[in-house]
């Protein structure tokens, strides 16, 4: 092998760490060893039916570093892809609620942790504007903190919460889900420490969020140390749930960490933790392991998902 064949192979391999941070029609954007690229996928994922997408780690070929062009010659395998927001390889999903304006409605939460726990992805919950309301804050934080891997109060008014959230999302793909006017938005900015993002006011007829968001982008987050892997940030548009079809009134369950976290003896061996006698969930709901308002938001989904159960083939 010649010395140029080498570096072109080197390179190749190197490639492997490129990450898609952008798509907008049929033209990439691509995080490289420092720097962005500008890549057209072959034509052959056309051929294939495979569309590259946000996340993706991809191999550059006809790498310019002079112009910051490439070719994306190769999509590594995914270790798991969303439809919406349509990306891939995500390693956390930071979940974001207000402490007011917008009220924070737990039961979409409920919802999005679910979704989350279906594709095994790890949640994050950042209770948001908590200069709002302080109180409200540490409430939230109390009925959550068994339901997720982490929560972190956060503040974009008093810059409360930045040091932690970074260290939380270091090294990691992630996306920021929740209710419009959530402060989705701010919050990227407050963590990449730029206004990247366009930020919107709530409308005040509905007291909800204006989508900001035009497109699923990813942005890449501060490194604290050179030596650091890069973070990756994905905010998205209108975005608030993740796709729920998949979803069972059996497998609800499993989606609970309360519930799977502490496991233990019912009655009944198909017992769906709803009201049956001898369940040990009602035990954990007594002791404040499972806190009783997301216990009565976990039986409301349930007997959701019964009724479209019931209905499916109506």
């Amino acid at each position: 092998m010649t010395t140029d064949m080498a570096e072109d192979s080197n390179e190749m391999l190197r490639s492997e760490q490129a990450v898609i941070i952008k798509g907008v029609g049929g033209l990439y954007s691509v995080y490289f060893d420092g720097r962005i690229y500008d890549c057209p996928a072959r034509g052959i994922f056309r051929k294939e039916g495979i569309k590259p997408l946000v996340g993706d780690r991809v191999v550059l070929g006809e790498i310019d570093g002079n112009k910051n062009t490439a070719v994306i010659d190769k999509i590594s395998e995914r270790k798991n892809s969303l439809i919406r927001p349509s990306s891939a390889n995500i390693d956390m999903i930071a979940a974001v609620v207000a402490t007011g304006r917008p009220e924070p409605d737990l039961l979409l939460l409920d919802k999005l942790i679910v979704s989350a726990e279906m594709k095994k992805i790890d949640v994050l919950l950042i209770i948001n504007k908590a200069d709002n309301d302080p109180q409200m804050a540490l409430s939230i934080e109390k009925e959550y903190k068994n339901a997720v891997l982490h929560c972190a109060i956060a503040s974009t008014k008093d810059s409360t919460g930045r040091e932690e959230l970074l260290r939380l999302l270091r090294g990691k793909t992630t996306i920021l889900a929740g209710q419009s006017g959530a402060g989705k938005s701010s919050l990227t900015n407050f963590l990449s420490g730029s206004e990247i993002m366009e930020t919107g006011d709530l409308s005040r007829k509905t007291e909800r969020g204006k989508n900001t968001t035009r497109h699923t982008e990813m942005f890449i987050l501060p490194k604290e140390n050179e030596e650091d892997p890069p973070s990756f940030i994905i905010d998205s548009p209108g975005f608030s749930l993740f796709e729920t079809e998949q979803a069972t009134s059996a497998g609800l369950k499993d989606t609970y960490r309360e519930i799977y976290m502490n496991p233990g003896l019912c009655r009944f061996q198909d017992c769906s933790h709803t009201g049956e006698p001898d369940c040990f969930v009602r035990k954990l709901v007594e002791k404040g392991v499972f806190p009783k308002g997301r216990y009565e938001r976990y039986v409301h989904i349930f007997k959701e998902l019964k009724e479209k159960e019931r209905n499916r083939y109506k």
